[in-house]
């Protein structure tokens, strides 16, 4: 039996072989590179797989910042605040894209990554961690909503880009 041509219209586009790996850092690994890495994994869908890292974590996420992911359904319980040593090892997933986050790039980012992956910084607004409640929670929502932004953004430039490899392919 032969397919219909409107079957054919509404068929799925082929997928990527290979999902795009983002490793997002920053100095302690328990804000900002928690969020983005939350984040980029409730919007990236089967096109991304995130990862983050600290130059040197803090080995527990913020209270706050769990609160805010928990409150945006975008918690994930194996969340945890890890070293980007464990992404140096010769046995660790291969980055296509290395994200700093912050002010500025974190002091003591490695320069040289296994399989050469793109390194490029996020200039967010960084969280008031010692404040008045009110200017933390509202410093925490800031700096998610840029990141969110951001995350947005990034995958549908790179879910573009993959389609036009697709097309152009076909």
């Amino acid at each position: 039996m032969a397919r219909s041509v409107l079957t054919e219209r509404i068929s799925p586009p082929p997928r990527p072989r290979n999902a795009f790996k983002v490793l997002f850092l920053c100095v302690d690994n328990s804000i900002c590179s928690i969020m983005a890495e939350a984040l980029l994994k409730r919007w990236g869908g089967q096109d991304f797989h995130a990862f983050s890292a600290g130059i040197v974590p803090r080995n527990e996420i913020d209270p706050l910042a769990a609160d805010l992911l928990k409150t945006c359904n975008v918690w994930d319980q194996a969340l945890r605040s890890k070293s980007c040593k464990e992404f140096l090892a010769p046995d660790a997933p291969r980055m296509d894209f290395i994200v700093s986050l912050g002010g500025y790039p974190p002091a003591g980012i490695p320069t040289v990554w296994p399989g050469h992956p793109q390194v490029i910084h996020w200039r967010i607004t960084e969280p008031v961690v010692n404040g008045a409640p009110k200017q933390q929670a509202q410093s925490f929502k800031t700096a998610f909503r840029e990141l969110e932004t951001r995350i947005k953004l990034f995958v549908l430039v790179y879910q573009r880009e993959a389609m036009k490899g697709i097309a152009t392919a076909a």
